[in-house]
């Protein structure tokens, strides 16, 4: 069930990080001449029925259809503080079901969505998340909206504030994605960006057979 179907899933791209390692703006950064914020957003948009995207820094050329919106809460907590505003703008529109991505791993599968909101529902789960390769990627899930009022707490007890650590309270299922594309189907959906180099090792991925239509 997509955009055409019965539940209404609100998509966050997730863009505050300091990008350290990268030493500048991931978002900006194009990849074969799209930036990043850019290819996640189109890649998310037909997977669900409303966008939006989260940033440390303002992104010039939004969509007019997405909103942009800060951390829901003050100080440096990551992507939970993302999460949770993704959770608090859900709760707003009386959208059940938040889904979070990243702004550094645009290749995530088109059927990424779909198959995550089948598992929450057979499993009568709040939470779906996304695994390849024997790891998990508590970034690349779905969320109930009504877990906003425990993720604030969480965030302000919780000393780690790991992702992870957030999804073990709740009940959860982990849905394994293969790795697919390229000429020997080897390419993991979940890849990322973290440092220059990156970018290149991706570009050369790009050029192997139906990555980006995967």
């Amino acid at each position: 069930m997509t955009a055409d179907g019965p539940r209404s899933i609100l998509g966050v791209v997730l863009a505050g990080g300091l990008s350290r390692r990268m030493g500048r703006d991931k978002a900006a950064l194009p990849l074969a001449g799209i930036p990043l914020a850019d290819r996640a957003l189109e890649r998310l948009r037909p997977q669900v029925t409303t966008l939006a995207y989260n940033g440390a820094r303002a992104f010039p050329g939004l969509a007019p259809d997405i909103e942009a919106i800060p951390d829901a809460v003050p100080g440096a907590f990551g992507p939970l503080a993302g999460i949770l505003a993704g959770l608090r703008l859900g709760q707003s529109r009386d959208i059940p079901l938040v889904v979070s991505v990243p702004v550094d791993a645009p290749f995530f599968p088109h059927t990424f969505v779909n198959r995550l909101l089948e598992a929450l529902e057979e499993t009568n789960s709040v939470i779906a998340v996304a695994a390849s390769r024997d790891t998990l990627h508590p970034v690349f899930a779905l969320w109930s909206s009504s877990l906003a009022d425990d993720l604030e707490r969480f965030i302000a007890t919780d000393t780690k504030r790991r992702v992870r650590g957030f999804i073990e309270r709740h009940a959860h299922v982990v849905v394994d994605f293969p790795a697919t594309g390229g000429a020997s189907g080897d390419i993991d959906p979940f890849t990322n960006m973290n440092r220059p180099g990156d970018i290149e090792m991706i570009e050369r991925m790009l050029s192997r057979k139906g990555m980006a239509e995967q």
